[in-house]
């Protein structure tokens, strides 16, 4: 199940698309591939009648779909949702989607320094988002409106989807691991360390790397990297790595048919006691359990 790059359209170039999916799938089970895209996707899921129980896949999260479920995933991101119809008459079970393009809100950003909280929305979304229900009820209305705007009008809806997303402070994020096609450029010397910590952690998370090991690398003490770590990451540099690791190991489960014990040491694991302890305490079940539910 490895991801492919799905082309939102063939137009080479563009801004923004608005587009409305209803689900016509008469079978009880459905399920879109692995996926990710060149763009920005915001994505509303709409079930008024409970017709659906699914789960979405971002990265190496995993949560429950309900009505008003409201994601955004950046460049990079895999995703996919799975799940079954529970209600086999008509119903309204449909999603609402915004494809955008960094290129067209870099250059909002510059026209409008006041949006500049969407450049945190932007960074965040590598990690993938969901938003409170208040923010899903605002998105839905004007999702809503803009379908049916000329494209003149749906640009001023589009830019105010955004703005309220950036404001949403109790917007979460989905995956322990942030998945980009390119990474953030930033010429500070802070940025420029913490893109070479991440470097350093993506090579040899298998391997049995210390905080000593990075600190070697970067030139730096480990009080300082211990304090840059709780910086950025919000979290020590051991519990990092042990979510970096899981979430590989979440990409192998789901898209490999390697032997568990394989997965573990292949993710950094020498214990499969361990492995397996750490993974249910991150992901509330079992290697077993994750890999039956999504591979």
């Amino acid at each position: 199940m490895k991801p492919f790059k799905e082309h939102v359209q063939n137009v080479p170039s563009f801004d923004w698309i608005v587009r409305e999916f209803h689900c016509c799938v008469e079978d009880n089970e459905f399920a879109c591939s692995w996926h990710y895209h060149s763009e920005y996707e915001l994505v509303l899921y709409l079930d008024p009648d409970e017709a659906f129980q699914g789960s979405y896949f971002a990265g190496d999260a995993i949560g429950d779909i309900d009505h008003n479920s409201l994601f955004l995933y950046g460049p990079g991101l895999p995703h996919m949702v799975a799940g079954r119809s529970v209600k086999l008459e008509q119903s309204k079970h449909h999603t609402l989607i915004i494809w955008f393009a960094h290129h067209w809100v870099e250059r909002l950003i510059a026209l409008i320094p006041e949006a500049r909280n969407l450049k945190r929305l932007l960074d965040n979304s590598a990690y993938g988002l969901s938003f409170s229900a208040d923010t899903a009820q605002q998105i839905s209305s004007l999702l809503k409106q803009a379908g049916t705007l000329e494209r003149h009008q749906q640009a001023i809806k589009v830019i105010e989807i955004l703005v309220s997303l950036s404001d949403d402070t109790k917007a979460k994020k989905l995956s322990t691991t942030p998945y980009r096609i390119k990474p953030l450029s930033d010429d500070s010397e802070l940025n420029h360390r913490i893109e070479r910590a991440t470097r350093y952690i993506e090579t040899y998370y298998g391997d049995a790397i210390k905080i000593s090991d990075l600190c070697k690398r970067l030139h730096m003490s480990e009080s300082s990297a211990y304090r840059m770590f709780e910086k950025h990451y919000g979290m020590s540099f051991s519990d990092h790595l042990k979510q970096y690791r899981i979430g590989k190991a979440c990409e192998l489960l789901a898209s490999t048919h390697f032997p568990i014990a394989l997965v573990a040491e292949k993710t950094g694991f020498k214990n499969i006691s361990n492995f397996n302890r750490q993974f249910k305490e991150l992901k509330m079940m079992t290697p077993t359990e994750f890999r039956r539910r999504f591979n």
